[in-house]
């Protein structure tokens, strides 16, 4: 459906000479990307202003998605299990923060920061095996992940020391470590696939 709808759009904008033919596959392509993330973020801004959690869904998705547009990991393989993927994180992240919201774990939620915010800084940006990222996008991205990841991490330091905005501390630690399930998860995908070529 997504495909179909940027498609659409792609073959409007050649008709109309927004665009040269040329360029349209890459055209449909950043549509689709484009749409399915704001698909994904209408689905997720609903369900958090449903569950009265609008404003801590607001800070999960902006520190999630700026360190993870740069520090790259697992995607999957159609924009229906990319949606369902991020649901599912959503999902587990509310019950985890209402889980342990009352509860006195704030060395423990450190804890997860700062190694989240290790991990990143060490790794970032870890591509797909089959679309290399060349030097220069590496070192950019890297550094941009890097300073994100820093902001987020100071704002979970200050936030620590304030009660009434813990709860959004523990979504954005939430949303880091998130980042890092996911580029392990590619890292993991990336070297299953080396052993199968190595294989065949």
């Amino acid at each position: 459906m997504i495909k179909s709808l940027s498609d659409k759009i792609t073959s409007f904008l050649v008709c109309n000479n927004s665009i040269d033919n040329e360029e349209s596959e890459v055209c449909s392509y950043g549509l689709e990307v484009l749409i399915s993330s704001l698909i994904n973020l209408v689905i997720i801004l609903l369900i958090g202003a449903i569950l009265g959690k609008l404003m801590q869904t607001v800070v999960f998705v902006a520190c999630y998605c700026s360190i993870r547009q740069f520090s790259g990991g697992y995607h999957a393989s159609s924009h229906g299990k990319c949606i369902f993927t991020f649901l599912c994180m959503y999902i587990v992240t509310v019950l985890i923060v209402g889980n342990i919201y009352s509860i006195h774990l704030k060395p423990v939620v450190l804890l997860i920061g700062i190694l989240s915010w290790i991990s990143i800084f060490i790794l970032v940006p870890v591509e797909h095996i089959n679309n290399p990222l060349s030097d220069l996008e590496k070192i950019k991205n890297r550094k941009n992940a890097r300073v994100i990841a820093t902001l987020v991490l100071v704002g979970i330091l200050l936030g620590l020391s304030l009660d009434s905005v813990y709860e959004y501390v523990i979504y954005s630690v939430l949303a880091i470590f998130w980042v890092n399930v996911m580029f392990i998860l590619q890292i993991v995908k990336n070297k299953g696939e080396v052993k199968d070529e190595e294989i065949f």
